[in-house]
């Protein structure tokens, strides 16, 4: 079976797939003479990776050959021939051309499905879920069970827009700090994140009418935490992210002061938090 090896030499990416069919996949290429391995990339796929531009062009005729006939033995048989099989995990698969997969028991994919969830249900009731998750200036605490509303903020989305960039965002970003550092780590950013950032928003709006919602002060966090860790040289190539995306987020928070209807602390709020955690985790000898 396919190993997960980085190797220099292998630098022409032919595509990105599911590990499960990238590991097939790749046996398939060596069995018919193309020198290929794979490593791992965002949201769980794994880029397939060969040696020089004419195996890359024979390669990729192979993913069109694979894209439309995805259980065509020939594509199973080299693991077969080997001895080898897959070992099988959750995961929720599409048929799409580029067949997508991601781990369901993962603390990344949960909260997605929280937030789509909520953004689903908000379709037809939308302020029941106003009331019971957003966060408003008239709202008043006055038992312990009511603060469970400084967290849930987060979870809600006003728009198709609102949960799509937001979303997009945190499976990019999210789903590489966990599978780098575990369950615990995303978590307690998340949480520690969403609370400090809705907190400072409450506590600051001029709006006594206004409410507000959005995983995007996450977001924010979780650029923040990222592109000060990234400072890192032992971190590997799946958690670094694009060049200049926090001095770019930075700019669009403070764009946002310009305009009504955002919050902007939430989102300040948010990404402060994440670099004083990236920070923290910059300086420790064993992050892993």
């Amino acid at each position: 079976m396919a190993e997960f090896e980085i190797v220099d030499d292998f630098t022409y990416e032919v595509c990105l797939l599911p590990r499960e069919k990238a590991l097939g996949f790749v046996d398939h290429l060596n069995s018919i003479g193309i020198k290929a391995k794979i490593k791992e990339s965002y949201s769980g796929h794994y880029g397939v990776f060969v040696t020089n531009e004419l195996d890359m062009v024979r390669a990729k005729r192979e993913v069109l050959r694979f894209a439309g006939s995805p259980f065509d033995s020939s594509f199973t048989k080299a693991s077969w021939e080997q001895g080898k099989t897959v070992r099988n995990i959750k995961e929720i698969k599409s048929s799409m051309y580029l067949p997508m997969a991601f781990d369901i028991t993962s603390l990344t994919t949960i909260i997605e499905l929280i937030c789509i969830a909520l953004y689903v249900i908000s379709l037809f009731d939308e302020s029941w879920v106003i009331q019971t998750f957003a966060l408003s200036r008239q709202d008043v605490f006055s038992s312990v069970t009511d603060y469970y509303r400084l967290l849930t903020p987060a979870f809600v989305h006003f728009g198709f827009m609102h949960i799509a960039f937001n979303l997009v965002m945190f499976e990019a970003l999210g789903r590489p700090i966990e599978k780098t550092f575990g369950k615990t780590k995303l978590f307690s950013l998340i949480i520690s994140i969403a609370l400090l950032s809705n907190v400072l928003q409450y506590c600051f709006m001029t709006d006594n009418y206004g409410y507000f919602g959005g995983l995007s002060g996450v977001v924010y966090g979780i650029i923040g935490y990222c592109g000060v860790l990234s400072k890192r040289e032992d971190l590997p190539d799946s958690f670094m992210i694009p060049r200049g995306l926090l001095t770019v987020s930075i700019i669009f928070i403070l764009l946002g002061f310009l305009f009504s209807g955002i919050a902007n602390l939430c989102h300040l709020g948010g990404v402060v938090i994440g670099i004083l955690w990236g920070l923290y985790d910059l300086k420790k000898k064993n992050l892993f």
